[in-house]
């Protein structure tokens, strides 16, 4: 866990223990995260409820984002 706001860097990846899934952190306004998947969805949540992602949630986070992709390329 984050003992602070400030500790956690834009860009990062943080895993949400609230929606128990990992996120890219894009921007800290007070003690709240912005989140972001790679699907779009954006949400707010208090930096307590965060700590670092795993290297496998990191991973899992990349496929998403590739699985995404591939889903748009074939709906186009």
């Amino acid at each position: 866990m984050f003992t602070t706001p400030s500790a956690i860097d834009i860009g990062a990846v943080i895993f949400d223990q609230d929606y128990e899934m990992p996120g890219t952190v894009r921007n800290v306004d007070g003690s709240f995260i912005e989140m972001e998947r790679p699907t779009g969805l954006k949400w707010r949540v208090h930096y307590r409820r965060l700590r670092p992602a795993t290297a496998w949630e990191e991973r899992q986070l990349v496929a998403v984002g590739k699985l995404h992709e591939q889903r748009k390329r074939g709906t186009a």
